[in-house]
């Protein structure tokens, strides 16, 4: 069961969205969870999560309660016993690292306890959070803990901002070089600022923007070809789309079609 909330106005490119999340199954639910470009902040009312990213393949998975996960570039499984309860934040990258206040390569590929991220707003965000009533209390309340955490924050790094807009609204078709050269920096250069702001590489990024436009698609359209979803999406062909599925979600494309349909039907139930 799903709950939407609405970030305030002034944490436009800041926060994505505010959502409530409910369930109660039978027995141990796990989610595949594909690669973002978003930075998910989950506070936790229940029992806690199980968190598998792809070096957990041989060990076991991560038990955590709250927590903050940084951008992935692959699947990450997420479950619980069976009875969950949570308020998820999404952030911007620039947002998060805003919020964060640290290299957000610390928190790539990773995911961690909210404390060891923020510490003692966490602790007491957590907290107020599990108190509020309801969900609109609890979304009013991260909204304006939020905001009042952004005024001590640092400004971001224009130059990655500038060029994430270039990248994101192109699809991921933008030429990282071109935009190095715009901006008068080295590759290098380039790659240490991304990796500090957003925490992976630019290229890497753009593969991942170009991966949720696909998901996107299939999700908004299931009956779309291959073919068709690859020239869209700016992939060179169908086998070149095939691979950058396999190699950023681990399943195939028809996997990657079913699953992003359930989403969506799942999406479409809420509660209030």
């Amino acid at each position: 069961m799903f709950t939407a909330g609405t970030p305030h106005p002034s944490l436009r490119g800041v926060v994505l969205r505010y959502e409530g999340y409910a369930e109660r199954a039978a027995g141990p639910v796990t989610f595949r969870e594909l690669p973002c470009t978003f930075v998910p902040i989950i506070i936790d009312l229940d029992s806690g999560w199980t968190v598998a990213h792809r070096e957990h393949t041989r060990t076991a998975p991560l038990r955590l309660d709250s927590f903050v996960a940084g951008i992935t570039d692959g699947p990450v499984l997420v479950g619980h016993g069976g009875s969950a309860r949570c308020l998820q934040v999404d952030l911007t990258p620039m947002g998060a690292r805003r919020l964060v206040g640290m290299p957000m390569s610390e928190l790539a590929n990773r995911t961690v306890p909210i404390d060891d991220v923020f510490g003692r707003f966490g602790r007491e965000l957590v907290q107020r959070v599990g108190d509020a009533p309801d969900w609109s209390a609890r979304f009013a309340l991260v909204d304006a803990a939020i905001r009042a955490r952004l005024t001590d924050t640092a400004p971001v790094d224009s130059g990655v901002e500038w060029s994430l807009r270039r990248i994101t609204a192109s699809g991921g078709a933008a030429t990282i070089s071109d935009m190095a050269t715009e901006l008068g920096w080295s590759h290098r250069r380039l790659i240490a600022r991304y990796r500090d702001a957003v925490g992976l590489p630019p290229k890497l990024v753009s593969r991942i923007v170009r991966f949720e436009r696909l998901a996107a698609l299939v999700a908004s359209d299931p009956a779309t070809d291959w073919a068709g979803a690859a020239l869209t999406c700016g992939y060179f062909d169908q086998a070149h789309l095939a691979r950058e599925v396999r190699e950023l979600a681990d399943i195939t494309p028809t996997e990657l079609r079913a699953l992003t349909v359930n989403s969506v039907q799942d999406a479409a139930t809420t509660s209030a």
